[in-house]
């Protein structure tokens, strides 16, 4: 007997065949059966009987660039993932796992205000990761009520496993957090040849554990593994080629001199794997910082796309993963206020900010903290920030909308900096963000190619959470991690661009391409004996939000899902059963 049979549904295996119509039987968490259930006398041999008649029944899909590990802690349930059909997320990508710990540091990384003035950070720094161990653990405890009780990545692997988790978490291990908990807080530096054998001890430990790979953080805010040399790296993924793991790398886009280079990035990480036997996958590719406009950035997309060819054709077993939208950003801007938190707090409210930028004594203090390096956001020559990438998401004058900075500043005759001034003086909830409208070309390319695969890089936050905790600065999870699977499948499987690429191929680069890169055993394909993470969609409703004027909306047509045989989406709702678990890298 059944626990559940889906009735004629049309069934989009993952593998890229045809769909086909078919019933599913699934028995604890298997799928125990696929075929005419009726013709086979097992139609009415099932505690539950869902008839998908009209709908497609696709496997649970699977996002291979996540930062869940850093907020799951806090909010397992991993709503906004399962509301569009994604059951298994990687964990631990760019470096930022948060397991090992050392004895010295706190490695994490957080946006609340609370918690980051009580680990101690400072407020100019728009990407804090590293926390003295005795703070960061009160902080941790006092905002979140999560005790700091774990050092290992098996001891963190046990710790989410008694969480009710709302989907699969499949780990890598994070190369800035292994820095830290072997270097302490003297982690800014080259590692010495005794410190580099006890992280390949460290690897060893946690590629035993189950973890699928390693993955690295080489952009100069992703303390410290930008201090890691290509001899470090090499020898620690030696140790991940050892157990069959991935490399997973988010590419310095500057290289030492602080110019724009992410070919520079990519061409590193090809050379850190040089002669290993492993899998290459490189975070979220996009042309941002490399293009002024739409035919630079399909030039660009194109000139990236010919060297990974040239690389594989080399020998490196290269993929990629793109997030499937020209909104590179990693959260929901509402207002500009977050980027210039250190201005907002001193006056108070972004309204009394705004009138105060209109004195120019207060602007002089302003250039003076941009000199200073208090105001990074504003600094066009730093590396860390992102000013001459910014386009306007909202303003009272309608006029700036959609258009990019840099733009503005030119035609006001001003540096990018005064130019955002002057337009939050104008309008103090104005909104901008890294966006470029026009890539949108640029982003086709690279997600049509054969060996991408489409991902969120979001966490488990639900759309409503403000992360910062704070009216003035808000700031919410991105669009794409609301959103990007049915993005992907209405954009992607329709054809969309003269791409000619199919349904079932778009549901294959989302769901089983990416169990087959990072070898998670079992899911990602609809067959007998798999794990029933499964998704029960309407292809005529099927919708994403993320144009919208307001993109923080829960995407229409994902009916049902399933992990690990249980409901976690009923009739469009969401359920919450928790029937998550912690995948291990070689289980079946």
């Amino acid at each position: 007997m059944f626990d559940i049979l889906i009735q004629n549904g049309l069934i989009c295996d993952g593998t890229g065949k045809p769909v086909y119509m078919a019933d599913i039987g699934i028995v604890g968490d298997r799928i125990a059966y696929i075929g005419n259930a009726r013709e086979s006398g097992k139609g009415q041999a099932a505690a539950k009987i869902i008839d998908a008649r009209g709908k497609t029944v696709t496997p649970g899909f699977i996002d291979p660039h996540t930062h869940v590990d850093l907020s799951v802690l806090a909010e397992p349930a991993m709503e906004p993932y399962l509301k569009q059909g994604v059951t298994t997320v990687v964990t631990g990508n760019c470096g930022y796992s948060i397991a090992p710990q050392g004895k010295e540091i706190l490695y994490y990384s957080d946006l609340d205000c609370r918690f980051l003035k009580e680990a101690g950070a400072d407020e100019s720094d728009m990407n804090p990761l590293i926390f003295q161990r005795e703070k960061g653990a009160a902080a941790l405890k006092d905002r979140y009520g999560i005790d700091l009780d774990w050092q290992t990545f098996s001891e963190f692997q046990a710790k989410c496993e008694a969480l009710p988790l709302g989907c699969n978490m499949a780990p890598l291990l994070g190369h800035s957090a292994l820095r830290t908990a072997v270097m302490g807080v003297d982690c800014l530096r080259e590692a010495t040849e005794t410190e580099v054998s006890s992280m390949e001890e460290e690897v060893r430990l946690a590629m035993e554990a189950g973890a699928f790979g390693i993955s690295t953080g080489r952009d100069p805010i992703y303390l410290p593994g930008p201090y890691g040399t290509d001899a470090e790296i090499h020898r620690l993924l030696k140790v991940a080629a050892d157990y069959d793991g991935i490399f997973s790398s988010h590419t310095y886009n500057y290289n030492q001199a602080g110019e724009p280079d992410r070919p520079g990035g990519y061409r590193e990480m090809v050379r850190q794997a040089e002669g290993l036997p492993l899998k290459v996958n490189i975070s979220h590719v996009h042309v941002m910082g490399m293009a002024e406009n739409r035919e630079d950035a399909v030039r660009a997309a194109e000139s990236i796309l010919a060297y990974f060819e040239t690389v594989r054709k080399a020998g490196t077993d290269l993929t990629w993963d793109v997030i499937p939208s020209p909104a590179c950003a990693d959260f929901t801007q509402v207002s500009l206020g977050y980027f210039i938190k250190p201005l907002v707090r001193m006056a108070g409210t972004r309204k009394r900010l705004a009138e105060q930028l209109k004195d120019p004594a207060f602007r002089e203090c302003v250039h003076a903290m941009i000199a200073d390096g208090k105001l990074p956001a504003l600094d066009e020559n730093d590396e860390t920030g992102w000013l001459t990438e910014f386009s306007i998401l909202r303003h009272r004058d309608p006029a700036y909308k959609g258009r990019r900075l840099v733009e503005i500043a030119d035609k006001m005759g001003l540096a990018p900096a005064d130019a955002m001034m002057n337009l939050f003086a104008e309008d103090p909830d104005m909104a901008a963000d890294v966006i470029a409208p026009d890539f949108g070309e640029a982003v086709d390319l690279l997600c049509r190619a054969p060996y991408a695969m489409p991902c969120s890089d979001g966490s488990s936050y639900a759309k409503e959470t403000n992360l910062t905790g704070d009216a003035e600065i808000p700031l919410y999870p991105n669009s794409m991690n609301i959103g990007y699977i049915p993005r992907y499948l209405n954009r992607y499987g329709k054809g969309a661009g003269g791409s000619g690429s199919s349904f079932e191929e778009a549901v294959r680069k989302a769901s089983g391409f990416v169990a087959e890169r990072f070898d998670i055993a079992g899911r990602g394909v609809i067959c007998e004996g798999n794990f029933a993470d499964l998704v029960i969609l309407d292809r005529e409703r099927l919708r994403s939000f993320d144009e919208d004027e307001n993109p923080l909306q829960d995407p229409e047509g994902i009916e049902y899902v399933f992990v690990n045989g249980q409901p976690a989406v009923y009739e469009g709702r969401f359920a919450g059963v928790g029937a998550g678990r912690v995948l291990r890298k070689g289980e079946r």
